[in-house]
């Protein structure tokens, strides 16, 4: 978990988000995933997830966050990492960023 996830008004939104979306569950309401727009069942496990990454000008507001699976938030997690880590060796090497 990245620092912007310890953010009061992440944290503060997310317990919303999940609240809500437990009750559609267990009240038999289709929700839908932020990401791929899919199912997610009552038997799948979810995180909440930022349409618009905050690394990318998201921000942690309650219309930029909503479920999404958790295998596909926390590769799509992975991948932005990555490019970070990768953009902070090339800077380091003098090479361009691209």
């Amino acid at each position: 978990m990245t620092s912007h996830h310890k953010h009061p008004t992440y944290v503060r939104n997310a317990r919303i988000i999940r609240t809500a979306t437990n009750q559609r569950l267990k009240s038999g309401i289709a929700v839908q995933c932020i990401g791929c727009g899919g199912p997610i069942t009552p038997e799948q496990r979810f995180d909440v997830g930022h349409r618009i990454d905050a690394s990318r000008g998201g921000s942690h507001d309650l219309d930029n966050l909503g479920p999404q699976h958790r295998r596909e938030n926390r590769s799509a997690g992975g991948r932005i990492g990555a490019l970070h880590t990768n953009a902070q060796s090339r800077r380091a090497r003098g090479l361009p960023t691209w």
